[in-house]
């Protein structure tokens, strides 16, 4: 088994396996594990239809056999598996099974994502959700990266809307673009681009401060996701690459399979700790 699909077993089973986590909710998944465009394909875990185009061309799948992980400097690893790139504007939707109240519940994305080939000065994507099934209806939440900024907007679309943080994502660097939106009268979108250092201690918990954070109050259920990509500076070779994409309701259903241990190697951990300690008392 690659370690996409390790990393996706993991997302899914890993809370039925502990009982302090019971309200933990993994919406979806995708590894994108795909060979050429993503339109009409249907895998992942969580979704109620196929990946459909959205006005531009087709994402498109790497067909190189690699994919981005968490601990990932500098190469991508191969593992057989894929992730989608782009240098281009290109965009598809799709619906996930279960909805997010944002009345009563926060909604959590996460992605990994990383320039190449200069891309990080003039790649574009965005991730926009909507309560209506194939992207439609109400837009309430936007978040992406314009040439090299960060970006979040509660209900504005477009890239680079609402609050910005210039030359947070560079070029070969891996990044966890984790984005938390909070409804209700006192609503808010927040979002951060984490470095993929391979510390499980980065991921324990979510950012204390987020690097970018707008208000917004919003009560609507968000049932699709419209993720697009576009280019400054376009079919020149430089370009972003996109996978492991999450929706959640927590941040550790959010994150989970990325980097942090189920609790069996948490305890063996343990173990193996104390059995080096053990062992240096008596040499000592």
């Amino acid at each position: 088994m690659n370690k996409k699909l390790l990393l996706a077993a993991s997302c899914f089973s890993v809370f039925a396996m502990t009982g302090g986590v019971a309200e933990a909710a993994p919406i979806a998944y995708e590894d994108f594990n795909y060979a050429g465009s993503i339109n009409g394909q249907n895998g992942g875990t969580g979704w109620s239809g196929a990946w459909a185009g959205t006005g531009p061309s087709s994402l498109t799948a790497s067909g190189t056999g690699q994919s981005l992980y968490f601990d990932q400097s500098p190469a991508l690893t191969t593992d057989g598996s894929t992730h989608v790139w782009s240098e281009t504007s290109k965009g598809n939707e799709r619906d996930f099974t279960t909805a997010v109240d944002l009345g009563t519940e926060t909604f959590y994305f996460t992605a990994l994502v990383r320039a190449y080939g200069g891309g990080a000065g003039v790649a574009q994507m965005r991730a926009e959700f909507y309560d209506g099934a194939g992207a439609s209806g109400n837009m309430r939440a936007n978040v992406g990266i314009d040439g090299g900024a960060l970006f979040a907007a509660a209900a504005t679309g477009g890239y680079g809307a609402g609050d910005t943080a210039a030359g947070a994502f560079v070029d070969d660097k891996t990044y966890l673009l984790a984005m938390k939106r909070v409804g209700g009268s006192s609503g808010s979108i927040s979002a951060s681009l984490i470095e993929a250092d391979g510390n499980s201690a980065t991921l324990a918990t979510e950012p204390v401060t987020w690097q970018v954070s707008q208000s917004g109050a919003s009560g609507v259920d968000l049932t699709s996701i419209r993720l697009l990509t576009n280019s400054t500076n376009p079919n020149s070779g430089a370009g972003i690459r996109i996978d492991d994409l999450r929706i959640a309701t927590d941040w550790d259903s959010a994150v989970d399979g990325i980097v942090i241990p189920e609790p069996s190697s948490l305890a063996l951990l343990g173990l193996g700790g104390l059995c080096v300690l053990k062992r240096r008392r008596r040499d000592a």
